[in-house]
């Protein structure tokens, strides 16, 4: 009966060394498809992906970006010169015979004395999901990461995204907070909305600092990092930000209520008048009480200015819900939840 109790043990030793090989074998296969894109050949390629990966759930901005991107692929080495930041996409792709299925964009976070690097984009191909790809992507970047100084690093995920999630958490990430899109449709009629009953005063590049700190006030900490809010971030107002904005077909217009120093209140309008949406960028220092909220509410419809309110509007907002609530009483609808995600290294 020993013996036998042996030779048992024996044999299941035996068939978990063979599964681990052949697991490892299968990652190192895996492993083999990564590698860094290269912006002379992928860029297409990696703009495909994203439309395929992302279409279904792109707001309006988000279409602007694609397009953007698609732009600059199609006029290849000229259109990467001249291209913005984020136009070109760094990182790393797997590809199987010589076609690229996935796509993972890796960047240093801004400002660059934290030490980050933000993921971003992490798509795969349909018929290649579930395999393991993704996973053999973010191996690569965070060996990549830490090879370069990197302290940190973050990504954003849909929350109802539960593959994603649970491949992020199980790599080690942690969710730190949480980001709200919320998306206006177009030609819907807008209700009363009153006039604001206090004076918000017109944002100008030197309120930077001041733009920053309420930011402070209404992310963590670390979930500031994540969404690289820093000063110069919020440089509104002054000559060659609206001058850069008029060649780009945008209008901002920004404002602050409260102390100049420390506001409680903040509004951005941006309105993009080549692609047809607004864009609302809304910061109330918490509590976001009833008062407060209606007055942000009514200081950003009015920021609409004599420009159609029949395109659609999209909001960013942080996880208050009386805000949120409110946003829908307006008739905005939520188009998804992107929880903030950080990996200390």
């Amino acid at each position: 009966m020993a013996k036998f109790n042996e030779t048992q043990r024996t044999v299941t030793i035996l068939k978990s060394n063979t599964a681990q090989t052949t697991a490892s074998s299968a990652r190192a296969k895996l492993a083999d498809g990564v590698r860094p894109v290269d912006q002379t050949r992928d860029m297409m390629a990696i703009v495909n992906l994203i439309e395929m990966g992302f279409g279904e759930e792109l707001d309006p901005q988000g279409w602007k970006m694609l397009t953007q991107m698609r732009a600059v692929a199609r006029k290849g080495i000229l259109g990467r010169f001249f291209s913005g930041p984020g136009s070109v996409p760094e990182g790393f792709v797997w590809e199987d015979a010589g076609t690229v299925f996935a796509n993972l964009s890796l960047r240093p976070a801004y400002p660059r004395h934290r030490k980050g690097q933000m993921i971003g984009n992490v798509v795969v191909h349909p018929d290649y999901q579930g395999r393991g790809v993704g996973r053999a992507l973010m191996d690569a970047a965070l060996e990549s990461a830490q090879t370069n100084d990197t302290h940190w690093i973050g990504l954003e995920v849909r929350l109802d995204n539960a593959a994603a999630c649970h491949l992020y958490e199980s790599m080690g990430f942690e969710v730190i907070g949480q980001l709200h899109h919320l998306v206006r449709p177009k030609q819907l009629p807008w209700p009363d909305v009153p006039a604001p009953q206090r004076a918000w005063h017109t944002s100008r590049p030197r309120h930077t600092e001041a733009w920053s700190r309420l930011a402070d006030a209404v992310y963590t900490k670390k979930q500031v990092w994540v969404l690289e809010s820093r000063p110069g971030l919020y440089e509104y107002g002054g000559f060659q930000r609206k001058l850069e904005l008029w060649f780009d077909g945008q209008r901002e217009r920004a404002w602050l209520q409260g102390e100049e120093a420390a506001p409680d209140l903040a509004v951005r309008v941006k309105t993009d008048l080549r692609h047809r949406f607004h864009l609302w960028d809304l910061l109330i220092r918490p509590p976001a009480g009833p008062q407060a909220v209606q007055e942000t509410l009514s200081q950003a419809f009015r920021g609409l200015g004599r420009f159609t309110h029949c395109w659609p509007v999209v909001a960013w907002v942080a996880d208050q819900p009386d805000l949120i609530n409110a946003l829908c009483d307006l008739g905005f609808q939520s188009h998804r939840t992107l929880g903030q995600m950080l990996l200390l290294l």
